[in-house]
């Protein structure tokens, strides 16, 4: 990815700004008006910033950052909501402002959901399971440990358990969304790094919310998820803000399709955590959901196995490739010298029935076409000459670049035939051009290599004999049936 300069002074004095904030939303506050107006202060200039910031980002990648934006807007309506309540000595729970922050994850959602759009395409599926691991793994911790636990409290209200479960089930979409970011291929600017560190705060925030809540219980946040919350506010801010070019993918790791050592270690954790969960407490004697962590286990497991499955297709594609460039010459797209001698091995078998005929072709004057012209022309007139010899032998022909301007075709055919389709490739060579050819047949019992080096022998005294030529190796020049010249 290309990414402009970001201007340093709106996002330095942005995170100052924000970080300063948060430091001061943790220090505990005397009264709870003014600790409510010291979190609520940093979160209205947060949008504000934000608000400002996101018609800067490029339009073409404008787009998540307004879904992004809209997110914002309802959580700081749900957070005014909130705070009204709280300053009126409110406790029930849930409370109206849950509705807006529910809502919120709505647009973020669909923003992140748009920037893994920009930033990555479907041919990266190794991204895509591996978030899935680390989501699924996390899933079934957070669905035994959390939404089980608040969804059989029989002591909350039936609309209190259900707003308690459906954080963490938003939150584990969250994640996956940020895991599938950080595990996709591209380029990582500031404003990607400022994006995961508010979506991550916010989730991490739920998460000990959750736990508040099963332990302790109350709608009073401590000092420190003010301070996650608000981490929140000022890294999407700051993100918006350090926003200056689109996200553009780039290829992964060509070998390991992206599984370096340390996502590979990451993933291994992620993938037997329930199983380990499940017999650590076991030995504690600890009642736990065994079902749920069974499931979960049996789950990354088939992920495992399809990423693995992944990773082996992606080797065999790119097995192929290389195959297919070790036979292939690059410039012109024909067989190269390897893909010659293995095909002349094969023709070149003892009990053929008809001749196989061998032609070194050379395109006359080359290098001083190459320099009037230039290298681009010359590099056109390879390509043409080749694409108009190939037409013109046809499916049975064989035709392969030797080096430079030199070319070997090969037929096979009674030899007046063979003779006649090989001499016809002066006929066609392009831009006014000529060429010189040199052919020999195989004789049972000759090496490949003999039978070329008799072609080159005969290519060389069509060279000899004026050039644009077609001279048959054992034939004297100007024979009737061959030296023939146009």
């Amino acid at each position: 990815m290309t990414c402009d300069r970001v201007p340093l002074r709106p996002t330095v004095l942005t995170a100052a700004a924000g970080l300063l904030c948060t430091a001061l939303a943790s220090l505990p506050a005397s009264g709870t008006a003014a600790a409510t107006l010291l979190y609520l202060l940093p979160v209205v200039v947060c949008v504000v910033v934000t608000a400002v910031a996101v018609p800067r980002v490029p339009a073409r990648s404008r787009g998540p950052w307004w879904w992004l934006l809209a997110g914002q807007c309802l959580y700081l309506a749900g957070e005014l909501v909130f705070a009204v309540g709280d300053l009126r000595g409110q406790e029930r729970w849930p409370t109206p402002g849950d509705a807006f922050y529910l809502l919120a994850y709505v647009p973020v959602t669909v923003g992140l959901l748009s920037l893994n759009r920009q930033r990555s395409s479907s041919r990266y599926r190794g991204s895509l399971l591996d978030a899935a691991i680390l989501s699924l793994s996390a899933a079934t911790l957070f669905g035994v440990f959390v939404v089980l636990p608040v969804a059989s409290d029989t002591a909350q209200p039936p609309l209190a358990r259900v707003v308690s479960s459906a954080y963490p089930v938003a939150d584990v979409l969250l994640f996956f969304l940020v895991a599938r970011l950080v595990t996709g291929p591209g380029a990582r600017p500031p404003a990607f790094w400022l994006l995961v560190l508010s979506t991550t705060s916010t989730i991490v925030a739920d998460v000990v919310w959750n736990l508040q809540q099963l332990t302790v219980g109350g709608t009073t946040s401590g000092p420190v998820l003010n301070a996650l919350w608000l981490l929140y506010y000022v890294g999407l801010a700051t993100a918006a803000a350090s926003a200056r070019a689109p996200w553009r993918p780039e290829p992964a790791s060509p070998s390991t399709g992206g599984l370096t050592a340390p996502r590979l270690f990451l993933l291994a954790v992620a993938a037997s955590l329930p199983s380990a969960v499940l017999v650590v407490m076991a030995l504690l004697d600890r009642p736990v959901a065994v079902g749920w962590l069974a499931a979960g286990s049996l789950a990354l497991i088939a992920l495992v196995v399809a990423r693995v499955w992944d990773l082996l297709q992606r080797l065999r594609s790119q097995s192929a490739q290389l195959e297919a460039l070790a036979r292939t010459d690059p410039l012109t797209g024909l067989p190269n010298r390897r893909t010659l001698e293995h095909e002349l091995a094969r023709l070149c078998r003892p009990g053929r029935a008809d001749g196989v005929f061998v032609a070194l072709v050379d395109l006359d004057h080359f290098k001083r076409y190459n320099d009037t012209r230039g290298h681009q022309a010359g590099d056109h007139l390879l390509r043409s000459a080749a694409a108009a010899w190939v037409e013109d032998l046809g499916p049975d022909g064989f035709l392969a670049r030797w080096g430079g301007e030199e070319f070997v075709a090969v037929v096979t055919g009674p030899a007046a035939q063979a003779e006649r389709r090989l001499d016809g490739l002066r006929a066609v060579v392009p831009d006014g051009q000529t060429c010189s050819i040199g052919v020999s047949r195989w004789v049972e019992g000759e090496s490949a290599d003999a039978t070329l080096q008799r072609a080159d022998a005969a290519l060389y005294a069509a060279k000899a004999a004026g050039r644009d030529r077609c001279e048959v190796a054992g034939r004297a020049s100007g024979d009737p049936a061959t030296g023939r010249a146009r």
